[in-house]
């Protein structure tokens, strides 16, 4: 894990917001024409989606964890109905995911625009004056994910997030959130001794 996690630190401002991990699905040519939650007509070919609770307009960038595509979409409709799915893509949008075929993908959700700039924060259980400890920084999604699911038992709150910088995109793994930078400084240190990581503190979301 180790050799993961080494050398792929990067520094710099956080521009997005890593929101979910699970299982997006897709609706199609049945509803085509009919009005979505928002009240415009659902357009099979547009790059939207439905959600359960993000505020209408806001834009997501959905990324596949297997397949390594990507494809970003608004929100204007309701949805997914069916427990374990987080995402309802249109027909459009999950062609862009190839994954009409199959029905489902296990994806990322990151908010790229939010009509209610604070919602990201409030879902990922971020705190503006907490602190997070990063164990992770990965340009390749699927080792994130992976260190992600080694530590979640662990420690429940535990997120992505995903950041555009001149060297490309970076996906890091961050365990928290402290109230003190002491207890941060804790938690780093049993992480670093228990699962061989090499953790940073970051203040704030």
């Amino acid at each position: 894990m180790a050799g993961c996690a080494g050398g792929h630190y990067q520094t710099g401002p956080m521009t997005s917001e890593t929101l979910q991990q699970g299982v997006a699905s897709w609706y199609g040519p049945s509803f085509h024409g009919n009005p979505t939650a928002n009240g415009e007509p659902y357009d099979m070919w547009a790059l939207t989606a439905a959600h359960r609770t993000l505020p209408f307009g806001t834009w997501v960038l959905v990324q596949s964890v297997d397949a390594g595509k990507s494809v970003t979409v608004r929100i204007n409709d309701r949805g997914p109905f069916i427990r374990g799915r987080i995402i309802d893509l249109s027909y459009g949008a999950a062609r862009e995911l190839a994954m009409i075929g199959k029905g489902t993908e296990n994806v990322v959700l990151t908010i790229l625009d939010s009509p209610n700039p604070g919602y990201s924060d409030h879902l990922s259980n971020g705190r503006s004056d907490g602190y997070w400890v990063q164990v992770g920084s990965f340009t390749t999604l699927s080792q994130a994910v992976s260190l992600q699911e080694q530590l979640a038992n662990r420690y429940p709150n535990i997120r992505l997030k995903t950041v555009d910088l001149p060297s490309g995109q970076w996906h890091r793994v961050q365990v928290g959130t402290f109230t003190s930078q002491a207890k941060a400084k804790t938690v780093a240190t049993e992480l670093e001794k228990q699962f061989d990581l090499d953790p940073l503190l970051i203040q704030g979301n």
